[in-house]
């Protein structure tokens, strides 16, 4: 019998579901420059609206992998969808059309903005078990850089129209079209989504397939069922790998963030492109990140098949991806000339992306039993790095009113993360907690 598909429509449908995911943290990126026209905000007051997101995204991450752990995928996350898609529709309502006052449009803002941050935070904590249990590990290298291509995807494709609906129906209808699609793709997914052994599309053959990769496994007396025992959580917290990946998942998402919050803003007034221009102008940023993360997953997997090692795999694309991305300070040289500017930033975009194996290398490292709670870990430092670096650049930008030090700032973070890889990340492998190993010697006998 040949194994079925399933796993490549579940694949699909986190492709989809990452695209919706960053288009809602994007569009007040694309709407930015609009509101703080409209309602007067400072630069350091839309730094802290851009951050805004991710600070409770960032506290939301440890508690919602706990839960993603004891709850499971289907129900939490596609509530989730629907809920932080609300709150992306209720955005449009801050307007003055709606409050009289700038304070409490502002108000409104942020409390949307955090609700949205709340609501994404089992997004990739959930992606990363989801890979983890539908597919074997050589492939899932591949299948987290497709479905993390969607987030790029959505941006190339979507800023475009996002700008146009900004410049064309005014800010608030872009959080209403972005709202009204994730709603809708949320329902989808309560419908569609299941477990391995809950899916009526998927037999016995591609079970086994998964199985042997090191996937899903139904055995009810496997230790990832077990009770999770916090200390095997501080057991694996205290490994030096695991803080290599922090600080390294902090450096790549500084450049992402930026490209998130301030990249549209930059093309607006350090570039001195209309907003219809700078949407265009970002789509080849975006579809080169694209590039880069394909790239980097399939050269991950093709360097393991070829029998390299898996730490060898994994450590080679994020080490030269995070050094490549400190380019992204030449950009300085070459803010009169537009299309050069915006091609230096492609690339170090591209190497970025390139380096975004942080979740792979999480589901290779840490037992499957406490990933969520650990992924919850790893993403909070990733997104440490959305709460400070879009309130450090809006500082260096109200003191300097350039974009110049904001450019200096993110390529030195870069070379800390490629730093962190060098000295800090060991070999890659899954780390052996005692009591795990304990339980496995009793199921043995």
């Amino acid at each position: 019998m040949r194994p079925t598909k399933t796993r490549f429509m579940i694949l699909t449908m986190l492709f989809i579901v990452t695209a919706i995911n960053y288009m809602d943290r994007a569009n007040l990126a694309v709407a930015g420059s609009n509101i703080q026209n409209e309602f007067g905000f400072s630069s350091t007051q839309l730094g802290w609206l851009f951050s805004m997101f991710t600070w409770t995204y960032a506290i939301s991450q440890i508690p919602v992998g706990y839960l993603l752990d004891r709850i499971g995928i289907r129900k939490l996350y596609g509530c989730a969808i629907i809920i932080w898609s609300i709150f992306t529709f209720l955005m449009g309502l801050a307007s003055n059309h709606w409050f009289t006052t700038v304070s409490s449009s502002l108000a409104m803002l942020m409390i949307c903005r955090g609700l949205i941050g709340i609501a994404e935070a089992p997004s990739f904590p959930s992606n990363t078990k989801i890979i983890a249990t539908w597919f074997p590990t050589q492939e899932r290298a591949r299948a987290t850089a497709i479905y993390a291509s969607g987030q790029y995807i959505g941006l190339a494709t979507l800023t475009p129209v996002l700008a146009i609906i900004v410049s064309n129906y005014g800010w608030e209808m872009s959080f209403y079209v972005s709202g009204a699609i994730g709603i809708i793709f949320g329902i989808i997914w309560l419908i569609k989504y299941r477990e391995p052994n809950e899916s009526k599309n998927t037999n016995q053959a591609e079970l086994e397939h998964i199985k042997a990769g090191g996937g899903f496994d139904n055995n009810k007396h496997s230790p990832q069922t077990e009770k999770i025992v916090w200390s095997d959580i501080f057991f694996v917290l205290r490994q030096r790998t695991i803080w290599g990946l922090f600080i390294a998942q902090f450096s790549a998402s500084s450049t992402l963030y930026f490209f998130l919050t301030w990249f549209i803003v930059y093309l607006e007034k350090g570039l001195h492109l209309s907003i219809s221009k700078a949407g265009f102008g970002a789509i080849f940023p975006y579809l080169m990140a694209m590039a880069g993360v394909l790239c980097s997953g399939v050269l991950s997997d093709m360097l393991i098949k070829k029998n390299y090692s898996k730490t060898f795999a994994r450590k080679l694309p994020v080490m030269l991806g995070l050094l490549v991305t400190t380019i992204i300070c030449f950009v300085n040289f070459f803010e009169d000339q537009p299309v050069i500017a915006i091609g230096i930033m492609s690339v170090a975009f591209f190497a970025n992306a390139f380096s975004n194996l942080g979740w792979v290398v999480c589901s290779d490292v840490i037992p499957r039993k406490i990933i969520g709670t650990i992924g919850g870990f790893l993403n909070v430092f990733g997104n440490l790095s959305g709460i400070i670096s879009p309130i450090v650049i809006g500082i260096i930008l109200q003191k300097t009113n350039n974009f110049q030090y904001s450019m200096y700032y993110i390529s030195f973070v870069a070379f800390i993360g490629f730093l962190a890889y060098v000295f800090l990340v060991g070999k890659i492998e899954v780390i052996n907690i005692p009591s795990l190993r304990n339980t496995e010697r009793k199921i043995e006998h």
